[in-house]
């Protein structure tokens, strides 16, 4: 169960952080390495001042997590919330009266206008470079493998039908989710590179 940590001990690391290692060293984590981990995770100069804040704080969030292990779950909410954040300004409501469209109303919107392109998230790309590494070597030692073993993918369809969802478990929760450091630093990354996506 999470507490309040003492005034003695903010600004110890929680103990959780520190089971997580580096697979090239195997020696834990430091934050300096994760500072750099979370910078990595950076939007483009295109992308409008207000989300870049926004989405600034989320990665303060996250290097706080090195005191506060809890706080890698707010990330992953945060992050959702930055992705409205950031379709509110791309796609504008053109309506009048009180603008009432959800999460889903808005990646329908921009999945329908192309603006989420697959092209720009780099899990999407080492997954299929991995894919296609497979099927290669499963051509080269069986010659089973037809060229069409290659599945089209349709990642902003995925994005589409999951992040109001999981948005919706977090926002409207039913127990108390903790999740870890690599969770957090995979939702920074993939938020950063929809959004950057959205104004590029």
């Amino acid at each position: 169960m999470e507490k309040l940590k003492p005034v003695s001990e903010v600004l110890q690391p929680d103990p959780r952080n520190s089971i997580f290692v580096l697979l090239e060293t195997l020696k834990p984590i430091t934050i300096e390495q994760q500072h750099a981990e979370i910078a990595e995770a950076a939007l483009e100069s295109q992308v409008p001042d207000e989300v870049r804040s926004y989405f600034a704080t989320i990665q303060n969030v996250c290097l706080y997590a090195w005191f506060a292990y809890d706080l890698y779950t707010i990330v992953d909410f945060l992050c959702y919330i930055a992705v409205e954040m950031a379709l509110r300004k791309r796609l504008p409501y053109a309506g009048t009266g009180q603008d009432k469209r959800t999460l889903q109303n808005l990646l329908d919107q921009a999945v329908s206008k192309k603006l989420i392109r697959e092209k720009a998230f780099s899990n999407v790309r080492v997954m299929r470079q991995n894919l296609a590494r497979d099927i290669r070597f499963r051509r080269a030692t069986s010659g089973r493998f037809p060229r069409s073993a290659m599945p089209k993918s349709n990642y902003a369809g995925v994005l589409q039908g999951t992040m109001p969802k999981l948005r919706n478990y977090f926002a409207h929760p039913r127990s108390h989710t903790i999740l870890f450091p690599g969770a957090a630093m995979s939702q920074l990354r993939i938020t950063s590179e929809l959004i950057n996506s959205l104004f590029t």
